[in-house]
């Protein structure tokens, strides 16, 4: 018997508000977290960070590319930046609040913490 599909959920968090570059080591180790867990497929849009550095684009086009790809995803996970040994901790994002907004217009479900994102994963 095979495993049921998982769902695919984008991480959704801030990145040009505090520091860009421990905005996307935030990311990346929630990608990490999130794969090691097994629960679902996660989505770290801030990977564009490493495309930028090597191609830049205007922060338009990241935006209008993340909206583009919103579609595909099952849900969106929304965190605030975090780096305990640094005390950093960033809330605000103009980027993520518009992509939480539109998976809200899709009706797609967006989740606050693990627990109800994976609740939700093993119960849908």
């Amino acid at each position: 018997m095979t495993d049921p599909v998982k769902k695919v959920v984008y991480i959704a968090s801030p990145y040009s508000k505090g520091d860009a570059c421990i905005n996307a080591r935030f990311q990346c180790l929630t990608f990490d977290i999130m794969m090691n867990d097994g629960i679902v497929w996660p989505v770290a849009p801030l990977w564009t960070h490493f495309q930028h550095n090597l191609f830049p684009r205007s922060y338009k086009d990241w935006i209008e590319y993340d909206l583009a790809m919103l579609t595909r995803y099952d849900a969106c996970i929304r965190l605030a930046a975090t780096e305990p040994a640094l005390n950093y901790r960033i809330t605000e994002s103009s980027g993520a609040d518009g992509e939480e907004a539109a998976f809200r217009a899709q009706n797609k479900p967006v989740f606050y913490d693990f627990a109800s994102l994976y609740d939700w994963a093993k119960n849908s």
